[in-house]
């Protein structure tokens, strides 16, 4: 009986680990993503007021030195690298797509062995500029 419960004691503990630091992983990503759409929404609405119009019917040109610009602006205003640990982001343009990249660290509340004690969490959002 005593094998017994210690068995149980163990695959409970362990389960615990792995929840937490699961559910650690997910909240951090959540906040990866909200910040993400806010950036390339901030970027899009910044940039939705183009000089450069195709024609009607077609999007707008975007520049990528003034996305990137508006970016790190909301990333700043929203004090992301304070939020996010070892926060690294970057802007590409195709065509008429902003698209935003976030990568972070985050510390595990547990530790066991065979698994990374900072893993690496990405978010990526796009927005499309239209013309207003």
């Amino acid at each position: 009986m005593t094998v017994l419960i210690i068995g149980f004691t163990a695959v409970i503990l362990l389960m615990i680990v792995v929840v937490t630091d699961i559910s650690k992983v997910f909240l951090v990503r959540r906040d990866l993503d909200a910040t993400a759409d806010g950036a390339v929404l901030a970027a899009a609405n910044g940039l939705a007021t183009v000089t450069a119009q195709p024609g009607p019917g077609r999007d707008a040109t975007i520049d990528p030195d003034q996305a990137s610009r508006l970016t790190a602006d909301y990333l700043d205003q929203i004090a992301a690298t304070t939020t996010f640990d070892n926060l690294t982001w970057s802007v590409t343009v195709e065509g008429t797509t902003v698209k935003v990249h976030l990568t972070s660290t985050t510390p595990l509340p547990f530790n066991p062995p065979g698994r990374p004690t900072t893993p690496t969490i990405t978010s990526e959002a796009a927005a499309t500029v239209p013309i207003r």
